[in-house]
């Protein structure tokens, strides 16, 4: 930003260091939680849109802290909770943390499925001494779970359903999804099932540091091929939009954006249905680890 404008004073305050920026400002705030009253949350959010910044939503991984913070603000603001891994969405829509019309995001690693690393090391013993991982030939392997198939959108076809190429195939600027990417398995409850059966506004976010290109390009396909399902997007944390340079899978690493939240995250149930009357119990760090 630097020749744009005049940078505000070091000891400038928040209103006139919004008001020397040459775009409006627009926020999603991360609450991180330290019991912090929804009170003076709505004080914070109320105090910068007084000093000239749109606040457009809140957003924390303590759901049960952060829910009707919206109450207590001058105007409404959109709640949105984070979410480890689709089945942790799964469960606390049956546990009754996640409501009906709730915004929710999940990391976007949950929905491959792991045999995908033996695709890798078998890649490697093809390539005998250059044992370096490429894009195109290694995309191959990658596979997404049941539970992430969709059905037909607004238009009548599943875009993800589609005939063509294999995730890293075809022409470099290809963006078309294939629907030969999921692994073969038994029919289950799908993401979707739960976004229409709950009317929830659903997007998918990775960790970047641990993701390498070709799960990021079969990702960014996916949610663009079903908008109408993940209608809040792939959110990118990397301000510059680009890869972390030399992220690659090994024999014994993954690089699909989930990195240290698989530990902690509850795997799908495939025999649970939104329809079920099934009650859970609440999701907390200490039942993530019983539930696996």
């Amino acid at each position: 930003l630097r020749g744009w404008f005049a940078p505000p004073r070091p000891d400038a305050s928040i209103p006139e260091s919004i008001a020397a920026l040459p775009a409006p400002v627009r926020l999603v705030l991360d609450l991180k939680s330290r019991h912090v009253s929804r009170r003076v949350w709505a004080l914070v959010i109320d105090y910068l849109r007084d000093a000239g910044a749109r606040v457009d939503g809140i957003a924390s991984f303590n759901v049960s802290e952060m829910r009707d913070t919206t109450r207590y603000c001058s105007s409404p603001v959109n709640e949105i909770f984070f979410l480890h891994s689709a089945g942790d969405m799964q469960h606390c829509c049956h546990s009754g943390q996640i409501r009906r019309g709730d915004r929710v995001f999940f990391n976007a690693g949950s929905l491959f499925w792991d045999f995908r690393n033996a695709h890798y090391v078998k890649s490697i013993l093809r390539r005998g001494s250059q044992p370096c991982f490429d894009e195109k030939s290694d995309a191959g392997g990658y596979r997404l779970k049941p539970y992430a198939r969709i059905r037909a959108g607004p238009g009548g076809r599943a875009p993800s359903e589609g005939r063509g190429a294999a995730a890293g195939e075809g022409s470099p600027d290809d963006e078309s999804f294939a629907g030969d990417v999921f692994a073969r398995e038994s029919v289950c409850s799908t993401i979707q099932d739960y976004k229409d059966e709950y009317d929830l506004s659903i997007g998918l976010y990775v960790q970047e540091c641990a993701i390498d290109e070709a799960t990021l390009s079969l990702i960014v396909k996916y949610v663009n091929s079903n908008l109408h399902v993940y209608d809040l997007g792939l959110s990118w944390g990397g301000i510059n939009g680009l890869t972390v340079k030399g992220i690659q899978p090994g024999r014994f690493s993954v690089t699909d954006g989930l990195r240290s939240q698989r530990f902690v995250s509850v795997p799908w149930k495939k025999d649970l249905h939104p329809g079920s009357s099934k009650q859970l119990p609440m999701l907390g760090f200490v039942k993530k680890v019983l539930f696996h």
